[in-house]
């Protein structure tokens, strides 16, 4: 009863809180106990809506509807809901503990030890999530009707194991059942990038089918130790998953038996209606899977295996809350010089402070900054790579030595300042010619442009820009979906405080929590890539460079199938008019004609009607005065053709005597 003697927490109700165990979209659990008379004391999970959110009315009805659905559902596969409560306006329920592991971890310390599940354990833990599936997929009311429940975010997380093997379904907090459907649009809140099915990746409305090819997703990962749709960005992953893309299980199931590879490509199948039907289907599926290799579905050989690999928690003391997971969000960072006095102890902020000191010259810092507030600052070049952070807790050292902070700093993406190799003077004139070249060539690498004030830095793959990191604050992705509405502040500063914790990727974070959909983060991140790499066509001056061969550690977007198609919106959108006249008065009476030898056709250069009739006119005339004078008869403007001929002569397409090569 060690627990007894722990240092008490805050309280929700009858709830001691300990230690936070995590946060999602819109809650946070704690494990929590309760205290009765004689010594009595038992074990919960609490989850409390968030306090950013408590006072927003859509929130708070979807915390109540979970609430209400899982305390309806009483299965040994689900986590139950015991008891609902409100204390101050705040929102809670109370669940049974699962002292164990979750799924997730259980696939991160396999991958890193370079092992697999063995089949038996991987069995029974899918064979248990479709029992607690079965039994909610046709679950009814108080008067017998259904109530339709699909759970739409069954992923490794969401999966616990316990000590004594048991396997438990949790987290019903962006449940779909025709008892809510009332509250919720469709597509709102959608379930994890990597986790969902075709139908889901789209934003569309989904079935009981759907939770099964996010089970079938999570067996074949277990057998496999592996993600099943990898991927560089978010837009890969979810190409993938659209695709129903079984290449990576193809190429690593040898041994496999032939039943589970029958089971997992039905149940993956891109049409629900090609797939198991109903969770118990499946289920029957597994047990014949089991029988076929002669092993049988129980918790014994999960729990000797899962002891042996070293990943059960040794102790359940219960710790208290840590008073500042309450705190307000940190406001927008105001850089001052401060002075360099220390904290009691010298060299070391206050583990209960928050926030961080940044030394970026000696003597000299700024702050005091949040986490967050600072990787913004990182990502954009204004912090010196060989700056120092005095972090909560810990003594001042390089900012690369900081575990939030390292990845970024280690990243040739945000290497802003470097040497350039063999640049050349940025003429607005030439810049297209030079991105069309590239584009010819399928070039891979990294092209870096910048001037006195600002730099951008371009991956390509394949002649097509693929990530841009840009020293321009007001064009980083959070700021964008700020300012075309799409998500609110609060939202920003809760997804970018789990970048900071988990160093992942800022779009998978606000479609975890629910504040994006797939298809709407899809599509933002390829116009911020494109709109940050056409707007150097407004560069008056700088410097350019490229260096093949360099590729980033995580591309935002595939490339695009023809890579010119983003020089001619750099173009059309941002080149000025003067630049273009500058660089066709080199040519004078010089006759226009196609060339032979063109990289390009037509159609890969992404041009509107207007400048493909623009080019196919000029084939064979005699002067680019002599185009104009024709086209303006037929209602062409003159900026419009002088634009469209531009195009051509940079992308090769036309040739004329006199024009740079």
């Amino acid at each position: 009863m060690s627990e007894l003697s722990a240092p008490r927490g805050p309280r929700l109700g009858p709830y001691e809180l300990g230690e936070r165990l995590g946060s999602g979209g819109m809650a946070e659990v704690f494990i929590a106990r309760r205290a009765g008379p004689r010594g009595f004391s038992k074990r919960f999970a609490i989850k409390r809506i968030l306090p950013q959110l408590a006072r927003d009315p859509h929130f708070v009805a979807m915390f109540s509807d979970e609430a209400r659905i899982c305390a309806a559902l009483s299965h040994p596969n689900i986590v139950q809901v015991v008891d609902f409560g409100e204390q101050d306006g705040e929102l809670f329920m109370a669940m049974e503990y699962v002292e164990g592991v979750s799924c997730a971890k259980l696939l991160r310390t396999v991958a890193t030890q370079n092992t697999r599940v063995p089949l038996g354990a991987a069995l029974y833990i899918a064979h248990e999530v479709l029992r607690a599936l079965a039994y909610a997929h046709s679950a009814r009311d108080d008067h017998g009707r259904p109530l339709g429940i699909v759970h739409r975010d069954v992923s490794p997380g969401n999966v616990l194991i316990g000590r004594a093997g048991e396997v438990k379904l949790t987290d019903f907090g962006i449940v779909r059942s025709e008892f809510i459907d009332r509250r919720t649009n469709p597509g709102e809140l959608k379930g994890k990038i990597g986790y969902m099915s075709p139908e889901q990746a789209l934003g569309n409305e989904v079935d009981l089918r759907s939770d099964l090819f996010t089970v079938a997703i999570i067996l074949a990962e277990l057998v496999m130790a592996r993600p099943l749709f990898p991927g560089r960005s978010e837009l890969e992953i979810l190409s993938r998953i659209h695709d129903a893309d079984l290449s990576v299980l193809e190429r690593h199931s040898a041994g496999f038996p032939v039943e589970l590879m029958r089971a997992l490509r039905r149940a993956l199948a891109k049409a629900p209606a090609d797939r198991f039907q109903t969770a118990d289907q499946f289920a029957e599926a597994l047990r014949l899977v089991a029988r076929a290799a002669g092993l049988s579905l129980s918790e014994s050989e999960l729990c000797v295996w899962i002891y042996e690999l070293g990943i059960m928690p040794k102790q359940s003391g219960l710790r208290p809350a840590v008073a500042e997971a309450r705190r307000p969000l940190p406001a927008a960072p105001q850089l001052r010089a401060v002075p360099s006095d220390r904290p009691t102890e010298p060299g070391i902020l206050p583990a209960t402070d928050a926030r961080y000191r940044l030394e970026v010259a000696e003597g000299r810092e700024v702050g005091l900054l949040g986490t967050a507030d600072l990787i913004e600052l990182v990502v954009t070049g204004k912090v010196p790579r060989d700056a120092r952070v005095l972090e909560p807790g810990r003594p001042l050292r390089p900012i690369g030595e900081v575990a939030r902070l390292g990845l970024i700093t280690r990243q040739d993406a945000y290497a802003f300042g470097d040497a350039l190799d063999q640049p050349e003077a940025l003429r607005p004139s030439a810049l297209p010619s030079m991105l069309y070249a590239l584009a010819a060539r399928r070039a891979t690498g990294l092209l870096v442009v910048r001037d006195r004030r600002r730099e951008k830095r371009i991956y390509l793959r394949a002649g097509a820009p693929v990530l841009v990191a840009s020293t321009s604050r007001e064009e980083l992705f959070g700021r964008r979906l700020l300012a075309k509405a799409l998500i609110r502040s609060e939202q920003l500063s809760l997804a970018l405080a789990d970048v900071a914790a988990s160093g992942g990727h800022l779009g998978v974070s606000l479609v975890d929590r629910g504040y994006l959909r797939p298809a709407v983060l899809v599509r933002e991140l390829q116009s911020q890539v494109e709109a940050r790499a056409t707007e150097l066509g407004g560069w008056a001056r700088g410097e350019v460079a490229f260096s093949a061969g360099r590729r980033p550690i995580q591309e935002a977007v595939p490339p695009a199938r023809s890579p010119a198609v983003w020089v001619t919106r750099l173009v059309r959108h941002h080149l000025s008019s003067r630049s273009i006249d500058q660089a066709l008065a080199v040519l004078g009476p010089a006759p226009l004609a196609a060339n032979p030898s063109s990289s390009f056709e037509l159609d890969e250069l992404g041009l509107d009607a207007e400048e493909s009739l623009v080019l196919a006119a000029a084939i064979g005339t005699r002067s680019i005065a002599h185009l104009i004078d024709r086209l303006a008869l037929a209602g062409t403007s003159v900026e419009a053709a002088r634009r469209a001929v531009f195009v051509g002569l940079s992308s090769g397409v036309l040739v004329a005597p006199g024009w740079p090569r």
